[in-house]
């Protein structure tokens, strides 16, 4: 892809500056025939990371870099099931066929990649984004759901939605 006036500009300043941060609004972006973004090139300390796709959507849906998810980590992986998953500094993006592009932060998600295997574990792919509960928060995924209140974690894998 050959390089644009505006990626060169965008690079000559994060490096005039050295201050990656202050750039990682630049985005490179690459459009449908209707003009509509579906993958974007975003700046961030380790370089330029590819955000693409359903999972792009869900990213801009929540403030792109600005929103609670902030910088991308790195590029999009493969995950089980023909899905799709991406690491952002705040948490992160799980995109699958069945279910679309669902984010999963915090308690919660470090529950569910690290004791209960992820997408490829019991509880399948997130069904919906990480919502607020009085004292707490919770996700449901295709076969059950993790709650965090009072600074515990309580996992139903009876509560398939």
């Amino acid at each position: 892809m050959p390089f644009s006036r505006r990626r060169i500009l965008l690079a000559t300043v994060a490096i005039a500056t050295g201050l990656t941060a202050a750039c990682s609004h630049a985005q490179d972006w690459a459009r449908n025939p209707t003009g509509i973004p579906t993958t974007a090139r975003i700046a961030t300390a380790a370089g330029m990371v590819l955000v693409q796709g359903e999972i792009l959507k869900k990213y801009q849906s929540l403030g792109g870099p600005d929103g609670p998810l902030g910088l991308p980590i790195g590029d999009a992986e493969p995950a089980p099931h023909g899905g799709w998953r991406q690491i952002f500094a705040g948490g992160a993006v799980y995109w699958s066929p069945q279910t679309g592009a669902h984010i999963v932060r915090g308690a919660i998600r470090t529950s569910w990649e690290y004791e209960y295997g992820g997408a490829a574990g019991p509880l399948g792919y997130p069904v919906d984004d990480e919502h607020p509960l009085a004292g707490g928060w919770q996700s449901r995924f295709q076969h059950g759901t993790i709650t965090y209140t009072g600074g515990h974690l309580h996992v139903d894998t009876a509560a398939a939605p």
